[in-house]
């Protein structure tokens, strides 16, 4: 029987340092039915040539698009997901680093759990701009509370408390991803947005498997943009996705989090967004929060304040 094809898309984006042990790390996939993409959005480094010189020297069969102008990160994956014709998909930014029986282990699972299964993930590295290892677990090192149980089946309410999907090591369902539609191109970073409508109608499992690489470094989206992060959820929350108390109860909880971290983040419509979390949650704080950001008093000396 015929391996199913597996799409791997590379969103690329000013990692030319990084970008080739990505590629090799595709290339040497024990899997043997491989799809790559790779979409460059406008890179102002050499990305693009470090690229065009790995599909040259590697003969590896690869479709390259090159984006004229910059146009974010969702719509840079939105491309990927449209070239690609495989039954499952598999979207990883360019720093980071596949182990070499991702793939054929995820198709494996899938093969197990059968048509409900929207999704699978492993466990995998968290590593430094050099390669240095920071830690043995991704689940670990954003939340420990989820790492002796990391969430299957429905995860919303695991989402909206803090659980991270390690993207390096997820692949979907090509039929799940075009049943639950297309992602939201006005959000800045679409993972959480398409995990939620994903886990609303499908089941996600967790494979216990250490098998990729995450790399963090200065230039990081959980580092350099945080403020948009935060925006992107407000978005997501004014969507009302969520269902019963439970869900709408951690929504609040992780609503009022990101109000108070684009706070502390001197984000420009602090005010704004203290005030929606407020009459959302109506937790205290988000007053004192919200009086403080109108008189222009900064996040750490409220802080300072609160803790006399």
């Amino acid at each position: 029987m015929n391996a199913p094809l597996v799409s791997i898309g590379i969103g690329s984006y000013n990692n030319a340092a990084y970008i080739e042990q990505l590629l090799e790390s595709v290339r040497t996939q024990t899997y043997p039915a491989i799809e790559l993409i790779v979409v460059d959005d406008c890179s102002t480094d050499n990305s693009a040539e470090v690229i065009t010189s790995w599909i040259a020297k590697t003969g590896f069969p690869t479709i390259f698009v090159q984006h004229e102008r910059n146009q974010g990160v969702v719509r840079t994956f939105s491309d990927c997901r449209k070239l690609a014709t495989g039954e499952y998909l598999s979207l990883v930014g360019s720093d980071d680093i596949l182990a070499p029986s991702l793939i054929e282990e995820t198709v494996a699972e899938f093969d197990r759990q059968g048509p409900t299964c929207g999704a699978v993930y492993t466990d995998c590295k968290v590593i430094d701009s050099v390669g240095t290892e920071i830690s043995s677990s991704f689940i670990h090192y954003f939340n420990p509370s989820f790492a002796n149980n990391p969430p299957q089946g429905n995860i919303i309410v695991p989402l909206l408390e803090g659980f991270y999907v390690p993207t390096v090591t997820a692949t979907t369902r090509r039929a799940a991803l075009d049943e639950i539609g297309e992602p939201d191109e006005s959000l800045f970073s679409e993972d959480l947005d398409i995990w939620l409508r994903l886990s609303r109608s499908f089941r996600f499992v967790y494979l216990p498997l250490n098998l990729g690489a995450y790399r963090v470094h200065d230039k990081s989206a959980v580092h350099s943009h945080k403020l948009s992060l935060n925006e992107t959820y407000f978005r997501i929350y004014r969507k009302a996705y969520f269902r019963g108390d439970a869900e709408w109860v951690a929504a609040k909880k992780r609503l009022a989090e990101h109000a108070e971290h684009y706070y502390a983040g001197n984000g420009p419509e602090a005010a704004r967004m203290l005030w929606f979390a407020l009459l959302e949650t109506k937790q205290p704080k988000l007053f004192v929060f919200l009086c403080m950001a109108v008189l222009g008093v900064k996040y750490p000396s409220v802080k300072r304040m609160l803790k006399r």
